[in-house]
C-alpha cells in the first residue's frame, strides 16, 4: 500500500519514512527524525484491531519495552480511522531461525558457537517469562516472533497477536503456526480458543530444541511409526528423541544429535514438554524452569579438544559436533579465523635431540652357563648301582653265548636273536631297583621354572620395547616433518576443487522449506527435513527415492527442481579458496600438529621409564634366572649320571 498523506498519533502529525519491512497483515515504516520508533500500518485496514492496541497501552512497563515490540501510541488517519501504532524500532536484529539453521548461522551469525545458542535459548525463555508475569499469553508463537541480535539479546514482536485481558475484557489470539501449535490444539479452529501459558510453553520448548539441536524439529523423526503429517506426529506426542520413542517405532533422523547433548536437567524439561502429561494445564516447564536448566547447562559446557569451535555438555566422552561434521560434511561452527594456527611452533629438533639422547638399555646380559656341574652323589651312587649290575649281567651273557656257539655252531642267526634279547634283558635288569622317576620329575619341574622366569626375562629384560618405541617416535617425528608437505597438498586439493565448492555453497543457498516445487507439499518437505534433506545441495535421486511417500514422481520433481537452480549457478574463477575450508585445513593440520608434538614430548618421558624398567628387571630377573639356570643344569646332570 501507499503511506496515508497524513498520519496522527497523540501528539498530532508524523511524517513517514522508508518502509523497512513487511508482512501478512501490515507494512512497517520509519518515522523521519526518530530514529528510535516506527510505525506499523494495517493493510487492509482492521479498525477492530484499534481497541485491542489501546488496551494494550496501559500494560507496557520497562521489562516489556526491553523485551518486546510493545505498542506506544495508537496512530490514526486525518478522518479519525484506526491505522495502526507506533512501536520502538528492533535494530541489528534477525529471525531467530537464522540462528538455528546451521547454513544460515554461517552467513547471519558467523561467530555463533554452542553456548551463544545455549544463552540465546535462556533469553528467550527470559521474555517469555516477562510476557506471562504482564497477564499476557503470546499465543502465535513461531519462529519469527523472535529476534535475536549478535549479543544474544532477544526481543518478542508482533504484539499485537498477544492474548491479554483489560478492563474486564479478554483479547484473544485467533492464529497459529503448526509446527509450534501444541497437540492438544492441533487440527483445531484458534479462532476463539483461550490461550494458556502452558500452550506457550509447548511454543518455548519447540524454540529451545530447534537452538540446541541444530535446527531439528523435535516431532520429526524416522522409522515404521514415522507420521505422514507434522501435525499428526504432534497430535500423538510422537516426540523422536524421547523416553518412549521405542514404543511410537520412531527414531531421530540420521542427521540429527542424541537427546545426550543436553544436560539430564534440559533433557528431562524435554521429556516433560513433549509428554501426553505436558497437556494438562500447567504440565509443561515454565519459561523459569527453562532459565534455570539452561543457566546451569551454561556452566556446564566444555571446549572440545580437537576443534576449538565445538563446545559441549562436559557429561559427553566424546564431542558430538565433530561426529556430525564427520558423518554430513556440513559445518556445524564456523572456526575463528583470527585464531588460525601457525604450522610449525617451538624448537621441536632440541626436542627430537633429547628423544634419540636416551641413553639405549643395550641387548640384555648373557645368562651364566652351567656347563661343569657335578652331578649329587645320590645320582652317583645310583649309576654306580646300576653299572655294578649290567657288567654283571653281560659277564654272564657272554659265558652263556660262548657255551651256545661251542654246541650249535651252525645257529649264528639264532644265536644273534638270542644275544640282543638278553642284552635288553640285562639292561632292564640293571635298571630295576634304580629309581630313575624323581630324577625325571625334578628335571620337568626345573624346566617349568626355567621358561616361567624366560618369559618374564624376554619380556621386561630385553631391549625390543625401548627399540619399538623408539621406532614409532622416530616415525612420529618424520611425519610432522611432512606437515607442511602434507598442507600444501591439501591446499591444491582445495583450489582444484573450487567449482565443487563454489557449487555446493550455491546449492545450499536453496531451501527446499521456502521453494515452490510442483506436487511437493508442506508434509512432503517435513519427510524430506526429517532425513536431513533440506536444501538443493541435498537432493539426489537416491536420497530422496529412500524417503517415505516419494514415487518415482515426486522424486522426478525433486531432481527436476534441483537441476532448474543449478542451472543457474556459474563458477567464478576469481574466487580463491574459501576462508572457512582454509581455516578447516589449517584446523586439521594443527590438530595433528598438536597430537604428534604431545607424542614426542611424552615420548621423552616413556623412553626414559621404558629403559629405567629394563634396567631394574634386569637386576630383579637375573639371579633369578641364573638359579633356574643352574637348577635344570644340575637336574639334568643328575639324571644322566642316574
Amino acid at each position: 500500500m501507499s503511506a496515508p498523506i497524513a498520519i496522527l498519533d497523540s501528539k498530532g502529525p508524523i511524517k513517514l519514512g522508508k518502509m523497512i519491512g513487511k508482512g501478512g497483515e501490515g507494512e512497517v515504516y520509519e518515522i523521519v527524525g526518530d530514529p528510535s520508533r516506527v510505525v506499523k500500518l494495517y493493510e487492509p485496514p482492521k479498525p477492530d484491531r484499534g481497541p485491542k492496541i489501546a488496551a494494550m497501552l496501559p500494560l507496557k512497563n520497562d521489562r516489556l519495552l526491553s523485551l518486546a515490540a510493545w505498542p506506544l501510541d495508537l496512530l490514526h488517519s486525518a478522518h479519525g480511522q484506526f491505522v495502526g501504532f507506533v512501536m520502538p524500532r528492533v535494530n541489528d536484529r534477525k529471525d531467530i531461525h537464522n540462528l538455528y539453521n546451521p547454513r544460515s548461522r554461517k552467513a547471519e551469525f558467523p561467530d555463533a558457537n554452542w553456548p551463544f545458542l545455549v544463552h540465546v535459548a535462556a533469553n528467550t525463555a527470559r521474555a517469555f517469562a516477562a510476557i506471562h508475569e504482564a497477564g499476557c499469553v503470546i499465543g502465535d508463537v513461531n519462529e519469527r516472533v523472535v529476534l535475536v541480535s549478535n549479543t544474544a539479546t532477544v526481543q518478542i514482536i508482533d504484539c499485537d497477536s498477544f492474548q491479554f485481558a483489560f478492563s474486564g475484557k479478554r483479547f484473544l489470539c485467533d492464529v497459529g503456526v503448526v509446527k509450534f501449535t501444541p497437540p492438544e490444539l492441533q487440527n483445531k479452529p484458534l479462532r476463539g480458543v483461550l490461550r494458556t501459558a502452558n500452550h506457550d510453553n509447548f511454543g518455548l520448548a519447540i524454540l529451545a530444541f530447534y537452538l540446541l539441536f541444530m535446527g531439528k524439529h523435535p516431532f520429526g523423526g524416522c522409522g515404521p511409526g514415522q507420521m505422514d503429517t507434522e501435525e499428526q506426529a504432534i497430535r500423538e506426542f510422537r516426540f523422536a528423541y524421547g523416553a518412549n520413542r521405542a514404543a511410537y517405532q520412531i527414531e531421530p533422523p540420521p542427521t540429527a544429535p542424541p537427546i545426550s547433548i543436553a544436560s539430564p536437567p534440559v533433557a528431562e524439561l524435554f521429556e516433560r514438554a513433549f509428554s501426553p502429561s505436558g497437556a494438562r494445564d500447567g504440565g509443561r516447564p515454565t519459561a523459569k524452569e527453562w532459565i534455570s536448566a539452561l543457566v546451569g547447562l551454561e556452566k556446564e559446557v566444555k571446549t572440545c579438544h580437537v576443534n576449538p569451535s565445538h563446545h559441549h555438555y562436559r557429561g559427553l566422552a566424546h564431542c558430538p559436533w565433530c561426529q556430525m561434521e564427520a558423518a554430513t560434511g556440513v559445518p556445524l561452527f564456523i572456526i575463528n579465523l583470527q585464531r588460525r594456527p601457525q604450522i610449525f611452533v617451538g624448537d621441536l629438533t632440541a626436542l627430537w635431540a633429547k628423544v634419540v639422547g636416551i641413553q639405549t638399555p643395550g641387548e640384555a646380559p648373557p645368562i651364566t652357563k652351567w656347563d661343569n656341574l657335578v652331578a649329587s652323589p645320590e645320582a652317583k651312587a645310583q649309576g654306580r648301582s646300576r653299572r655294578e649290575k649290567q657288567a654283571l649281567g653281560y659277564g654272564a651273557m657272554a659265558v652263556v653265548m660262548i657255551g651256545l656257539i661251542a654246541a650249535a655252531p651252525n645257529a649264528t642267526f639264532l644265536l644273534v636273536i638270542g644275544g640282543i634279547l638278553a642284552a635288553l634283558a640285562v639292561e632292564k635288569w640293571g635298571a630295576s631297583g634304580v629309581d630313575l622317576g624323581k630324577f625325571r620329575e625334578a628335571v620337568k619341574s626345573a624346566e617349568s621354572s626355567w621358561n616361567a622366569v624366560k618369559i618374564r626375562w624376554d619380556q621386561d629384560a630385553a631391549d625390543h620395547r625401548f627399540v619399538t618405541h623408539l621406532r614409532h617416535l622416530q616415525h612420529e617425528y618424520d611425519q610432522l616433518g611432512e606437515l607442511l608437505r602434507v598442507r600444501d597438498r591439501r591446499y591444491k586439493e582445495l583450489e582444484r576443487g573450487r567449482e565443487k565448492l563454489q557449487r555446493q555453497r550455491f546449492l545450499e543457498q536453496f531451501d527446499i522449506d521456502s521453494a515452490t516445487i510442483s506436487g511437493i507439499g508442506f508434509n512432503l518437505k517435513w519427510n524430506l527435513a526429517n532425513n536431513g534433506i533440506e536444501t538443493a545441495w541435498d537432493v539426489t535421486e537416491q536420497r530422496v527415492r529412500s524417503v517415505y511417500l516419494f514415487s518415482d514422481t515426486r522424486t522426478y520433481a525433486m531432481v527436476s527442481w534441483r537441476n532448474e537452480v543449478e542451472a543457474k549457478f556459474r563458477f567464478d574463477p576469481t574466487k580463491g579458496v574459501d576462508p572457512q575450508d582454509l581455516a578447516a585445513l589449517d584446523q586439521e593440520i594443527d590438530e595433528t600438529k598438536r597430537k604428534l608434538e604431545q607424542t614426542l614430548t611424552n615420548g621423552l618421558q616413556d623412553l626414559t621409564q621404558i629403559r629405567d624398567h629394563i634396567l631394574s628387571q634386569r637386576t630383579a630377573l637375573k639371579p633369578l634366572m641364573d638359579e633356574a639356570a643352574k637348577s635344570l643344569a644340575q637336574a639334568r646332570a643328575d639324571l644322566k649320571a642316574a
